[in-house]
């Protein structure tokens, strides 16, 4: 499963930019409009993958995944260091978060 591929791109552009964290606080909404036009122009087999990691129907996936991470970034639990190192293979608990752990 090619998950981790497609994640580090949707918090990216969940957050715009480094100071993503700050952003999504002052602005989860914009934050979570962010996730789901990126998630929208993902390709099918993405959203299937990530569909089939959360346990959730395709149709149900985008506004769950934007849901969670936008209010993981608010509170901290996420940051880009775990994007970061998710792009290392490195430990990092991105992956509760999507499964909503």
């Amino acid at each position: 499963m090619k998950v981790w591929f497609w994640v580090p791109a949707i918090v990216t552009m969940l957050a715009g930019c480094q100071t993503g964290q700050e952003q999504v606080s002052q602005d989860p909404k914009a934050a979570y409009d962010r996730c789901i036009s990126k998630v929208a122009i993902s390709n099918v087999s993405a959203k299937h993958e990530i569909a089939t990691f959360m346990d959730v129907s395709v149709e149900r996936m985008p506004p769950l995944l934007c849901r969670r991470l936008v209010d993981a970034m608010k509170s901290g639990r996420l940051t880009f260091s775990d994007i970061n190192r998710l792009q290392f293979d490195q430990s990092t608990d991105i992956w509760k978060v999507i499964k909503g752990r």
